[in-house]
């Protein structure tokens, strides 16, 4: 009897374990960021959460510097269940879903909050609903990435300063509509090459978000940053819809938990060093520029009126309201 009574429970513990190691997983996430940026951290904070609130059963497998492809491969990754998580700005989900570009038009984001309640709205809702449906994408959260502005050897006060400046912008279709709207003549270069462009004057000027300007040390090579802010950016972590609907209700909780306690340490973490940054441009004898952005956004209403005319008449104005 007694025999029987340990086989039983042997075979119990035994159920047991096996059940157990069928619920430990490794999630993985691909990025683009590198370590040490306020995306990484971001993440790192979200695999502390997920492993100790799992108890280890969940861990969070972290891959940044676009070491499993580009944000389209990864992306894909995300579509075939290959991959669990990856992230990439909402605005630039147009190559799906077109009418997103108005999210990364210059000038129809006034800042992150503003972004924010973009999302939220009806007219984001629908994206977001579309990318999951559609594509197999959940979107978690949405964390702020930062504020594009413009660097160059004069001041940048309104958009008649842009007349004939060579402007390095990346290849982005909403980017090159913006430097034309200005009257600038958009240049692509490689990333890696904008210093060298800057320095020999190969181009006048280029825009980024202050700590890429400063990480990059574009300064070296500029005298002013003008903050002209024409395009907010946030960083969309998006998950796998087959990844999320493998995990039950509590562990579903317990990755977005996870990844709100991240975005708040990223966006903290890229707020403060946008505010610290202008203090700092200044201390080392750059002059930072703050135009008045009305005349900016007042060029681009020729390129709100093609917008209007592709996804609605008003959607751009319906947008800009919810400020």
């Amino acid at each position: 009897m007694k025999k029987g009574l340990i086989s039983l429970a042997l075979a119990g513990l035994l159920m047991a374990s096996q059940a157990m190691a069928q619920e430990a997983r490794t999630l993985r996430l691909g990025m683009q960021g590198t370590a040490g940026d306020p995306q990484f951290e971001g993440v790192t904070e979200a695999a502390r959460i997920i492993k100790e609130k799992s108890g280890g059963r969940l861990t969070l497998e972290i891959f940044p510097n676009s070491q499993l492809g580009t944000f389209t491969e990864m992306m894909e990754q995300v579509t075939l269940g290959e991959l669990d998580f990856t992230l990439n700005p909402f605005g630039g989900m147009d190559a799906w879903v077109p009418r997103a570009v108005l999210a990364s038009t210059a000038y129809v984001v006034g800042d992150f909050e503003h972004l924010q309640k973009i999302i939220a709205s009806d007219w984001g809702k629908g994206i977001v609903d579309e990318l999951r449906t559609e594509h197999k994408w959940r979107m978690v959260d949405s964390w702020y990435f930062g504020t594009r502005h413009t660097t160059a050897k004069k001041p940048i006060e309104k958009p008649a300063d842009f007349n004939g400046m060579k402007l390095r912008v990346p290849n982005s279709a909403p980017l090159l509509t913006w430097a034309k709207a200005m009257g600038a003549s958009p240049t692509p270069v490689a990333f890696a090459e904008v210093y060298l462009a800057l320095q020999t004057n190969q181009v006048d000027g280029q825009e980024n978000p202050l700590p890429i300007i400063d990480s990059m040390k574009f300064t070296e090579v500029q005298t002013h940053v003008s903050l002209t802010g024409h395009l907010v950016q946030d960083q969309v972590v998006l998950m796998s819809e087959d990844t999320w609907n493998a995990l039950d209700p509590s562990d579903q909780k317990l990755v977005m938990e996870a990844f709100e306690a991240g975005g708040a340490l990223n966006d903290k973490l890229v707020a403060n060093k946008e505010t610290s940054l202008v203090s700092d441009f200044r201390e080392r004898g750059i002059t930072v520029v703050e135009p008045d952005k009305a005349a900016f956004q007042e060029a681009m209403k020729p390129v709100y009126a093609d917008l209007d005319a592709r996804f609605g008449a008003g959607t751009v104005q319906t947008l800009l309201d919810l400020r």
